[in-house]
């Protein structure tokens, strides 16, 4: 049974924006979320860390959905985090040989925690 992916997005941290993925990332329902990351990027906020705890299948599609993200923010100047990543999403990753790829933390606050680190640093 397929459940209804819900994507909810956090805009309270600092420079980064929160996305709150849960359910399924099908072929369906995948458009949601390259939406949701296109339109954080074109509104100048190219940090965005996945909340992926939640996600209760993910496709190929899904996947795509997920890697795109990751290049689109990239050429933008920021990055795509996964925290908390799913049982389901984590097998996806590994089998694909595609967990070591995307910067991956056990939960949000850990990515936040990360994402100050890193304006801290001072560049070069």
């Amino acid at each position: 049974m397929s459940r209804e992916l819900s994507i909810g997005v956090d805009h309270r941290h600092a420079d980064c924006a929160v996305v709150t993925v849960t359910g399924d990332i099908d072929r369906n329902s995948s458009e949601l979320l390259r939406e949701t990351i296109e339109q954080l990027v074109s509104g100048y906020r190219p940090r965005i860390v996945v909340d992926a705890g939640g996600i209760t299948f993910c496709d190929s599609t899904g996947l795509r959905v997920l890697l795109s993200g990751a290049r689109l923010t990239s050429e933008a100047g920021g990055w795509l985090r996964l925290a908390g990543v799913s049982d389901v999403l984590k097998r996806l990753l590994q089998v694909t040989d595609l967990f070591s790829w995307f910067p991956v933390d056990p939960d949000v606050a850990t990515s936040l925690d990360h994402a100050t680190r890193r304006d801290l640093q001072s560049p070069g």
